[in-house]
């Protein structure tokens, strides 16, 4: 939307509650990621009553005098707690299937049944009436991002190295080895988040753009090139263009993509190709002075 963008009213996800007009808070949905460091994330509404089975007030499972719940490790305690801390955990990541419309609906189920139980909203600060979930699962890729980066910043390394992410199609992982920086990458890497910063070229390609990352492979400068034709078939095209018209005013973009390394015809540089734009999210660093 454009700015000043307005603000919308979320009914419960439970349809028990939706028939008593029940609502849940949305916080930072209306924000570019530059201009926040706390992810977009649904939280309960204490003004309004909710349904005995809500899932938003289904009371959480007690921890033991240990700290940790029954048949739970110590590493799976120190996860567990390390995640409660973040607005929106993801769990399980699909990068095949379509993002939906209300992702809400795939936060409450998962056909994964040996997927730990975790607290997906945190707002409510640990209280017995924090929303539980199965999982917490999306096919939304900037989403996903957001998740990571909150992690990275706000954990102490050791929490951090405790965090796991399930891909559909591959299974579960640890999330640091997902996302790997550019300049560790190899050429035909697949089935990892590359990351890096770098730079908008000036010249416009159409709609098309091009940004060169500011770390090289093998010595040779990285490319990441997206037509014309590719930006005007995508559906978010506006978002994006919005956070190019920012390259005057921020030293750099931080890239994360799903997608793969190859060598150009001539041998000289290396590209970074991008099947479908949903798995690309651009993140503009720090403003200039």
């Amino acid at each position: 939307m454009t700015p000043p963008r307005m603000r919308f009213d979320f009914l419960c996800s439970d349809e028990a509650c939706r028939a008593l007009g029940a609502k849940i808070t949305a916080t930072n949905y209306d924000k570019h990621p530059q201009d926040t460091h706390k992810a977009a994330h649904f939280s309960l509404n204490p003004r309004y009553s909710h349904a005995d089975t809500c899932e938003w007030i289904v009371d959480q499972e007690q921890e033991g005098p240990n700290g940790r719940l029954r048949g739970e490790s110590e590493d799976d305690a120190r996860r567990r707690r390390a995640k409660s801390r973040l607005d929106d955990y993801i769990d399980t990541f699909d990068p095949m299937l379509e993002p939906k419309s209300a992702e809400v609906v795939e936060n409450i189920s998962d056909s994964d049944p040996d997927e730990e139980r975790h607290v997906a909203n945190r707002s409510t600060g640990g209280a017995p009436n924090a929303r539980v979930s199965k999982t917490n699962r999306t096919s939304d890729f900037e989403r996903l991002v957001e998740s990571y980066r909150q992690a990275r910043d706000e954990l102490d390394p050791e929490e951090f190295k405790l965090l796991k992410l399930r891909i559909k199609g591959q299974g579960e992982i640890y999330l640091r080895w997902y996302f790997q920086h550019i300049k560790y990458a190899k050429l035909g890497t697949t089935d990892r988040v590359l990351m890096g910063g770098g730079d908008l070229m000036e010249q416009r390609y159409g709609k098309g753009f091009k940004i060169k990352f500011r770390d090289k492979v093998n010595d040779k400068p990285v490319f990441l090139y997206v037509s014309s034709d590719k930006m005007t078939s995508y559906k978010s095209q506006r978002y994006i263009e919005d956070l190019l018209s920012l390259a005057d005013t921020v030293r750099y973009y931080t890239v994360f993509a799903l997608g793969q390394l190859t060598l150009s015809p001539s041998g000289k540089s290396i590209g970074l190709e991008v099947s479908e734009l949903r798995h690309l999210a651009l993140v503009p660093g720090r403003k200039k002075e």
